[in-house]
């Protein structure tokens, strides 16, 4: 039998069990960051300069230009870093044929006609300026997008399947830049990797090299973002590309939402 030093023993256990139930609960924190809506997806805003120079910042819309250019071009043979304020982009490196100016020198063409110049080395702010240096509304931003995605194959309520719209022909992104590539011979690249999801009803997800390939070459993901590339020698979670690594360095903030999982895990348990 149990004594009452044994009952008292157990009040304290009771009570802190009652105030845990009638605590408010917490908010659960979200599974993936929040999604921007496809205009807004990928949006960059280079502000890091332009407060001190009293001018509007510029927004940078990844969606335009991924249409045009591949990733690697732009943030390998370019130079663009890819986290958040580490180019330094400024109107002097622009001037010198550098980060935007690498393209936006009034010379270069694409599709036959000129690229519009970037920032002169001096002078007043202009209405020229005002192309890149310029706030707009969200509304007219929101038009631009889904008049330039018109004719792209699109998913989810207007998100672009940049994988299909590449492989059909629809967008034509250069990869070489004239007086910045250096030549080099394109390598095939045609193998998937499997990649079995566990502990979740998702599935096994298939890596395209050909797909990704496309668009970022070996040197965007290799060694930098993916050091190891023996297969089984990295776990992949999803802790991990929810914090920005990995497959995260891009699908959390440029590719696609981390949140489109099917996008990825396109086979079900069991199939």
């Amino acid at each position: 039998m149990r004594g009452p030093g044994a009952r008292r023993a157990g009040l304290p256990l009771v009570a802190a069990a009652l105030a845990l139930a009638a605590a408010p609960a917490r908010a659960a924190r979200p599974i993936f960051p929040e999604v921007a809506p496809p205009e807004s997806f990928g949006r960059v805003v280079l502000d890091r300069a332009t407060a001190q120079a009293k001018v509007p910042p510029v927004t940078f819309e990844h969606w335009r230009h991924r249409a045009m250019f591949t990733c690697r071009l732009c943030h390998i043979d370019v130079g663009f870093a890819m986290r958040a304020r580490d180019s330094e982009i400024s109107r002097a490196t622009n001037a010198a044929g550098l980060h935007c100016g690498a393209c936006h020198d009034g010379e270069k063409m694409y599709l036959a006609k000129p690229i519009f110049p970037a920032c002169s080395a001096s002078g007043p702010f202009e209405a020229a300026c005002s192309r890149c240096h310029a706030e707009g509304d969200q509304a007219r931003r929101r038009g631009d997008y889904f008049a330039f995605v018109e004719k792209l194959p699109l998913y989810a309520g207007g998100y672009v399947a940049w994988d299909e719209a590449e492989a059909r022909g629809r967008v034509l992104p250069l990869d070489q830049l004239e007086g910045v590539s250096i030549p080099r011979q394109a390598l095939r690249i045609d193998k998937d990797v499997p990649l079995e999801g566990k502990g979740t009803w998702l599935g096994e997800v298939t890596f395209s090299h050909r797909k990704h390939s496309a668009w970022n070459g070996c040197e965007v993901c290799h060694p930098e973002i993916f050091p190891i590339t023996r297969s089984g020698r990295v776990r992949f979670e999803m802790a991990d590309l929810r914090a920005g690594r990995y497959c995260g360095v891009c699908h959390r903030s440029v590719a696609f939402p981390l949140a489109h999982c099917q996008r990825c895990h396109r086979r079900s348990v069991g199939d």
